[in-house]
């Protein structure tokens, strides 16, 4: 095998991962969705109505106990910069990318369109916190510091 096949094995190889591990992600959000879903209906079942539930919930004991059960979501200034950081990443493996792509001249052609996709989707990233954080300080989810 040359080294054009050789790089494309890896290539795919890592493409192929790269899915199954979303694929992983998304399961596992799905089922974290549907336990607590069902957590909330058994919670509303166990109370008559709404209305004890509430009076429940705004007790010490139902504030204790709800916090106890709910899972915590990433904050929004940590979202934003998880953003960030994926766009940071993507320039440097795009740009990493495009320079394998002068060392191998044969398969220059592909590295660098793999680079340019690469790094158009770390700007993607970028732009978006950046419209991100200028609607949050816009609607008030973040403060203006």
């Amino acid at each position: 095998m040359g080294t054009s096949e050789n790089l494309m094995i890896m290539v795919n190889t890592l493409i192929v991962f790269v899915f199954f591990a979303w694929v992983f992600k998304v399961i596992l959000d799905s089922k974290k969705l549907k336990h607590k879903s069902a957590l909330h209906h058994k919670l509303v079942e166990k109370f008559g109505n709404v209305e004890e539930l509430n009076e429940f919930l705004k007790s010490e004991n139902g504030v204790a106990f709800f916090k106890s059960l709910s899972i915590e979501g990433i904050a929004p200034k940590e979202r934003l910069l998880a953003t960030i950081t994926k766009g940071i990443v993507s320039g440097f493996l795009g740009g990493a990318f495009i320079f394998i792509g002068q060392i191998f001249t044969e398969e220059a052609e592909f590295f660098n369109a793999i680079g340019i996709i690469i790094i158009s989707l770390g700007l993607g990233f970028i732009v978006s916190s950046i419209v991100s954080v200028y609607l949050s300080k816009k609607w008030g989810i973040l403060e203006d510091k």
